[in-house]
């Protein structure tokens, strides 16, 4: 005994002598820390130097760190987290593009009209003077298909372009038609289609996936102050909801330029990963373009902005029956549906990619479409062996139950919108008459893919869906509507729980995008990119999770919202 308490003498003495830590720039106290770290702890509070974490404890040793410099914030038992990463999002691209002419969640066809006849008093860009926006539901019209003729009557001398809420599919008038010199012969592939009036066979102003490149093909473009406008738009509403990392799909040189023009000016306050895509849906120009397009990512990439991804559409979507499907779809003439690609290129591509060290970013919707993506994956493995990059595919609506084990066994991502995870009946009522009971009520298998091994990343859409981590990991959740929390559930059995959300909305999204040493977790030595929310998620139903409230986004050590220091 004598012996043990002369070992513990020196030990005393040891710690008697250690230094106090160096004051911190910030210091967290008294809040309900979720680290997500390896072992899911808790802690209470944080202490920030430089942009970088540098404690992460209880509150009482918290002081150690605090000097006079110190800026010290009382969470007073807020929930504080990682920062959200949205793996999939429009913002960068999307403010512009719908900011205009907003008919998204607009519900009946009279206030749509109401809406457009309100759109008659905006500016527009160009010497056109376009009318551009979007978000209508094809839920609206007969066969997912808008006519010309109220924008005819509306608009009958500005051009006008409105994206769908799906974003597969444009609603444009007579005069967008004419300025793109759409006409009866206008041709498209397979990757797109013209709907026509039955009768004319002209077009009948409803342009579904690469059709709709005719008409943005000839869109003015907008001023490079517009642009930074809007990326500082998208920005700040990253930080109303606690996102401090995106991964922005489908993005050409016009968009990046913005994006390195605020980077430089120290103005670019996110993580984001963008995914080039110079082609849009033009399928066939991905041969001639891509390859000459990446090699000018070395100049383009800062700090804050990685551009080592490719985005690839392998089908459009099941609502106008351009997904490909395993099974045919209900409404005959569609038949199974289109691929875009033939297997072998899909292969060439994945594999090319892969050993350029090129994450692909893959969209997929249809169950066949999927099957493909993940056959070019297993092939690209088999000839190039596995490698460091984060590949993913992004929408997964209907995964037939044998190919969802494979996003774990070949280490794909699997990149939801769980917001989409419950039976809107708009939607449901689109989807039901073309793909049956069974199979629509079968959507979005979070639980099947992440049980069997799969990495779940959360992501928005945006703007085709709410920008709001929190409703999209209630809905994952409760698989029900999130801002009325009523009706049913779609497929009750493809429930998730709270921790898979929050690591799809933090660590997942982080190790897609290579960052997961850097962030994604509440840890010592990564960023300090922390949201701060007026609720503990763990603590109230899951069907309030959606009322919490961003109190505070930090980025870097700095509080970018509710204020900017």
């Amino acid at each position: 005994m004598r012996a043990f308490f002369m070992f513990l003498i020196p030990l005393a003495l040891v710690a008697a002598c250690q230094p106090a830590p160096p004051a911190a720039d910030r210091v967290f106290v008294n809040g309900a820390v979720y680290t997500v770290d390896e072992e899911r702890s808790w802690a209470e509070a944080v202490a920030v130097t430089d942009g970088q974490i540098v404690f992460v404890g209880s509150s009482a040793d918290a002081a150690d760190w605090i000097g006079e410099s110190t800026e010290v914030t009382d969470l007073k038992g807020q929930l504080m987290l990682p920062g959200f990463h949205d793996s999939h999002a429009h913002v960068l691209i999307g403010v512009y593009t719908g900011e205009n002419c907003d008919l998204l969640r607009v519900p009946t066809i009279e206030q749509v009209e109401s809406v457009l006849r309100q759109c008659t008093d905006l500016g527009g860009f160009g010497d056109e003077r376009w009318i551009l926006g979007g978000g209508w539901g094809e839920w609206l019209f007969d066969d997912a298909a808008p006519s010309k003729r109220l924008l005819d009557e509306l608009f009958p001398e500005r051009p006008v372009y409105l994206e769908s809420s799906f974003g597969h599919s444009a609603w444009v008038n007579s005069r967008a038609l004419e300025i793109a010199g759409i006409h009866r012969e206008t041709v498209v592939g397979e990757d797109g289609v013209i709907v026509r009036d039955p009768e004319t066979g002209e077009a009948a102003g409803a342009l579904h996936d690469s059709a709709m490149m005719l008409v943005k093909n000839v869109l003015p473009e907008m001023s490079m102050q517009y642009r930074l406008e809007s990326v500082r738009g998208g920005i700040t509403m990253l930080h109303e909801h606690g996102i401090t990392a995106i991964i922005e799909p489908g993005v050409d040189e016009g968009i990046i330029a913005p994006l390195l023009e605020l980077s430089d000016a120290g103005e670019f306050d996110v993580r984001a990963l963008v995914s080039l895509s110079p082609m849009g849906w033009n399928a066939g120009v991905f041969d001639d373009g891509i390859y000459d397009f990446i090699a000018k990512r070395d100049q383009w990439r800062r700090p804050n902005l990685d551009v080592d991804s490719v985005k690839i559409y392998l089908d459009g979507v099941i609502e106008v029956g351009t997904s490909p499907l395993l099974e045919p779809y209900l409404v005959e003439e569609w038949g199974s549906g289109p691929f875009f690609y033939t297997q072998e290129k899909v292969n060439e591509y994945f594999t090319r990619l892969d050993a350029m060290g090129i994450q692909v970013h893959v969209h997929a919707i249809g169950d066949a479409a999927i099957r493909q993506a993940l056959d070019g994956f297993e092939v690209m493995r088999e000839r190039n062996g596995i490698s460091e990059n984060r590949h993913h595919i992004t929408h997964l609506q209907l995964i037939h139950p044998d190919d969802r084990p494979r996003f774990g066994e070949l280490g794909i991502g699997a990149t939801f919108q769980s917001l989409w995870a419950y039976p809107d009946p708009a939607a449901m009522e689109l989807d039901v008459p073309i793909l049956g009971e069974e199979r629509a009520w079968q959507m979005y298998p979070i639980r099947s893919v992440h049980e069997t091994g799969g990495r779940i990343n959360g992501a928005s859409d945006y703007w085709v869906t709410d920008l709001n981590p929190l409703l999209a990991i209630e809905a994952a959740i409760t698989r029900q509507d999130p801002w009325t929390n009523e009706g049913p559930t779609l497929n009750e059995s493809e429930r998730v729980d709270l921790e898979t959300m929050i690591d799809a909305y933090t660590i997942n999204g982080a190790y897609t995008m290579k960052l997961e040493d850097q962030q994604g977790s509440v840890e010592v030595g990564k960023r300090a990119d922390l949201v701060v929310l007026d609720r503990n998620l763990f603590e109230i139903p899951s069907y309030e999770i959606s009322d919490a409230n961003v109190t505070m986004t930090i980025f870097n050590g700095r509080t970018v919202y509710p204020r900017s220091e």
